[in-house]
């Protein structure tokens, strides 16, 4: 399946993502591509499903279709297997804090910053990104889409230790 590229939708559409299934149906491996306007380049981002995996980065060609150049860097990964996904095989998956005095409401900047750690840490590992966060009267809720929530709460758990982002009381599945 090639990408195609229209103008008024590029902003929505800049990271095109491909998974692999194993014989099972399971999804074990990804490979995605983004396109950086600042530095004028393509990253192109692989691996196995939980782990960094490898990342190229390829200058954009001025004078070359910018769908072209996408194309030619999915290609080989959908020849081999690798198809998009429904937004449904994302299971939800939410970090929960308790408002405290070091978790407040309205301490945006703290939230923002655990909202992009975890986007950092489910992203380059192929397993999703945080979808923003609630917060109720005695709770803090950053919400994650995920497509393995056991490996997902498990890198969690991993890149929050020993950080200011370790003092969450669970880790959970809606």
């Amino acid at each position: 399946m090639s990408v195609q590229i229209e103008a008024e939708i590029w902003a929505e559409t800049s990271m095109f993502k491909r998974f692999k299934r194993d014989e099972t149906g399971a999804i074990v491996a990804y490979h995605e591509v983004w396109v950086d306007l600042s530095p004028r380049r393509i990253v192109e981002h692989w691996g196995m499903l939980g782990e960094p995996g490898d990342t190229d980065t390829h200058r954009i060609k001025l004078l070359g279709s910018l769908e072209r150049q996408i194309n030619s860097l999915l290609g080989p990964a959908e020849d081999l297997g690798f198809e998009e996904i429904d937004d449904g095989e994302y299971k939800t998956l939410t970090v929960e804090y308790a408002l405290s005095e070091v978790w407040q409401a309205e301490d945006r900047e703290k939230i923002e910053a655990a909202c992009d750690a975890l986007s950092e840490i489910l992203g380059w590992t192929g397993l999703g990104h945080c979808d923003g966060e609630t917060a109720t009267s005695q709770t803090i809720e950053l919400t994650c889409r995920v497509l393995d929530v056991n490996l997902a709460e498990e890198k969690i758990a991993d890149a929050f230790k020993d950080t200011e982002f370790s003092d969450y009381n669970r880790i959970y599945q809606e």
